[in-house]
């Protein structure tokens, strides 16, 4: 039986089978995510505009926070999840992004793992990163190059 958008009747209000309405308009809190990055200019930029598309998609739903914290691997891991514990908001996701430039693999694993182990109920810790550096990713993404260039010389392509 097909229920009335009609408001109930007066005499209607007092009887036992008139249930309250529960259709009352309910505010969705939004999912906080952090992203952390080992540099403190480049990656914070790139996220910075991820986090324009998704508030401009899902404004109201997810709330991304951007940190460039200027430390690496097992360092950037412990700084991040210091921020999270004195921080007011309960982090969904926290990502921490790092590069692999000259860091033993052992760090590199021992993020992932420890990213699993800080992981709860509350909070999932991911780890990302990028192989060599990631002004690369970013200067292939935007232009195609068929050579070898150093590292210093990226800055000039992407400038440009």
């Amino acid at each position: 039986m097909a229920m009335s958008l009609k408001p109930p009747k007066k005499g209607d209000l007092k009887k036992s089978w008139l249930k309250p309405r529960r259709d009352t308009p309910k505010k969705i809190q939004p999912e906080y995510h952090l992203i952390t990055t080992e540099g403190i200019s480049t990656e914070p930029a790139y996220f910075q505009g991820v986090k324009n598309t998704i508030n401009s998609k899902y404004r109201g739903r997810v709330q991304l926070d951007i940190i460039g914290v200027g430390d690496n691997t097992l360092n950037l891991l412990q700084k991040v999840k210091q921020k999270v514990a004195k921080s007011s908001n309960i982090y969904k996701h926290v990502w921490i992004v790092y590069d692999t430039d000259d860091f033993p693999a052992q760090n590199i694993d021992n993020v992932v793992d420890l990213c699993h182990t800080y992981s709860n109920e509350e909070t999932t810790y991911h780890a990302l990163w990028s192989n060599q550096c990631i002004e690369l990713w970013f200067l292939l993404h935007f232009s195609f190059i068929h050579s070898d260039l150093h590292r210093q010389e990226y800055w000039a392509k992407l400038s440009s």
